[in-house]
């Protein structure tokens, strides 16, 4: 027995009009507007989504299968201690790491830290008061731990949590320089991270969010192409790490939305567009006292960041914070939070699907109005940005 290879031909289509006619009477009298969700003042969200109102469906954001890395950061704590509980991650299945380095004297803790761990396999990435302080001398520190283990240092993928940016009056020299040592010795690392974790303002504030966001990436091309590099080998070494909450349909929106608004900017500033790499993390708001509800919110948040094309999540164990309440050790936190990632990509399948929320009308419709409130924002974000936003 032969399948039809149009499911939706044995079921009449339905007008927006003829939904509308039925809801409102369903409704008795009450206005369908009672029922939107008001994000903010500014926005609201329509609870119905149709075809109609969209005749030229929106094209998915990827047209291949989009994966993402299931990273774990490691525990501040003495090098030693970094390195078991690195190698613990990666037994069981961790994809990458995130240590912090706490001063800038960093070749003797990068290698203790990395000892026994094949660096070609992972994702590196490295934060803390080290990086901040002199990220050049951690990408030397690791040239030489990679050389010294027979690994090319261009075999190497990771990322360094450097955001000048966001304080002071960025040295643009130095940041022009270290760009171009890394895309001479490490192309495959990414050595600023626009930080978005400080803009985070929750499901009310997600327009600006987006907007401080973008404001910060445009800045670092402005600074690094008056500073002798082009706008393309800027936006190669950069990555975004954004928060997800618990507001399931609006943090899927919000990542594909900074997508879209990510490949307008490089539009305007004539760099051939590419979707931006997403470091995705849990809002540090989003667990509460109850350890097992955290459990199932780690799960659905997960999810979101997931579906909306994250290229990498951390995520948060469900005692985070509240270890002191747990019944297990802290091991078992871990380990359970690696699992949720592990039961997306490899029982749920969530790793083999190009865009999953792709026409999903209520979704689709949300990311417009999330993208257009964002781009409306951050029209000042650079002369050429607003030059480009008026001209469409």
């Amino acid at each position: 027995m032969s399948l039809p290879t149009d499911f939706f031909a044995e079921f009449p289509s339905v007008s927006k009009e003829q939904w509308l006619e039925r809801i409102a009477k369903d409704l008795k009298g009450k206005p369908l507007e009672d029922l939107y969700w008001h994000l903010n003042p500014e926005l609201a969200v329509d609870p119905f989504g149709h075809a109609d109102d969209q005749p030229v469906p929106p094209a998915p954001l990827h047209t291949e299968t989009h994966t993402w890395e299931i990273n774990e950061d490691i525990a501040p704590a003495t090098a030693a201690e970094a390195n078991r509980q690195a190698l613990e991650a990666l037994a069981f299945g961790a994809e990458s790491v995130h240590f912090q380095l706490a001063t800038p004297d960093t070749t003797g803790q990068m290698e203790s830290m990395l000892d026994r761990i094949y660096l070609e396999y992972i994702g590196l990435h490295f934060s803390g008061n080290g990086v901040e302080a002199a990220p050049a001398a951690v990408l030397a520190a690791l040239h030489s731990i990679a050389i010294g283990q027979g690994v090319p240092p261009e075999n190497l993928r990771g990322s360094l949590a450097y955001d000048p940016a966001a304080g002071q009056l960025p040295d643009w020299r130095y940041l022009s320089e270290l760009l171009q040592y890394a895309r001479e010795t490490f192309p495959g690392f990414r050595c600023i991270t626009v930080d978005g974790r400080p803009e985070y303002r929750g499901t009310a504030g997600v327009a600006d969010e987006l907007a401080a966001v973008l404001r910060r990436g445009a800045q670092y091309l402005a600074g690094g192409t008056a500073h002798g590099l082009s706008a393309e080998q800027v936006a190669a070494q950069m990555q975004f790490s954004l928060l997800v909450g618990h507001s399931y349909f609006v943090e899927i929106a919000k990542l594909r939305a900074f997508k879209l608004l990510w490949l307008n900017v490089l539009k305007a500033w004539g760099v051939q567009p590419a979707y931006p790499v997403l470091d995705v993390r849990f809002a540090p708001g989003s667990y509460t006292d109850d350890l097992y509800t955290n459990m199932i919110r780690a799960t659905t948040m997960a999810m979101s960041a997931v579906l909306g094309g994250a290229d990498r999540l951390t995520v948060l164990p469900y005692d985070a914070g509240r270890e002191q309440q747990a019944r297990y050790p802290r091991p078992f936190g871990r380990r359970i939070a690696r699992n949720v990632q592990h039961l997306l990509k490899l029982e749920s399948g969530f790793g083999a699907i190009a865009d999953p929320a792709a026409g999903s009308f209520y979704i689709e419709k949300l990311t417009a109005q999330l993208a257009e409130a964002a781009w409306e924002k951050a029209f000042f974000l650079s002369t050429k940005v607003t030059s480009q936003a008026e001209q469409t």
